[in-house]
């Protein structure tokens, strides 16, 4: 591994600690009965924590190998990504959960994945139906209603 991961691993084992500080100084950790807001952050940078410490490690163990951080043209496709979920947010509160979803979910399946029209149509209603009666009826999450359902 490469200066530059060591180092990365160092920060990253700051970073966690700094988020378990946090956890436990300005939130409230609370109990495992009785969590408070400051428990899953204490949780999250203990693993952030653990898991850089052992980067670290291996990263002592192994050379360095001379790489590209990425193969031509792999850069696209985060890229569209990033683009296509930052679309995706923007456009909830105006087109609502659902339609935005399905939209989403066809973009991403014809833009990222490449798959085939059918597929897309089944992964986009299917996707959108059961995250739609996970968020909006099991866990009582409101859900930005958009056109399609105005008052």
């Amino acid at each position: 591994m490469t200066k530059q991961e060591r180092m990365a691993g160092l920060l990253l084992v700051l970073l966690g600690m700094a988020v378990v500080y946090y956890g436990f100084s300005v939130l409230t950790v609370g109990t495992i009965q009785e969590p408070g807001p400051g428990f899953f952050p204490a949780i999250c940078g203990t693993g952030i924590v653990i898991l850089s410490i052992i980067w670290f490690i291996t990263s002592l163990k192994t050379e360095a190998c001379a790489a590209p951080l990425w193969e031509k043209g792999a850069w696209l496709s985060p890229l569209i990504a990033v683009i296509l979920i930052a679309v995706y947010a923007s456009i909830m509160e105006i087109l609502g959960y659902i339609l935005a979803t399905i939209v989403f979910l066809i973009a991403w399946q014809q833009a990222i994945e490449r798959e085939k029209w059918l597929k897309t149509g089944i992964i986009a209603i299917v996707g959108t139906t059961v995250m739609y009666v996970l968020f909006a009826y099991l866990l009582g999450v409101p859900l930005p209603e958009g056109i399609l359902i105005a008052d």
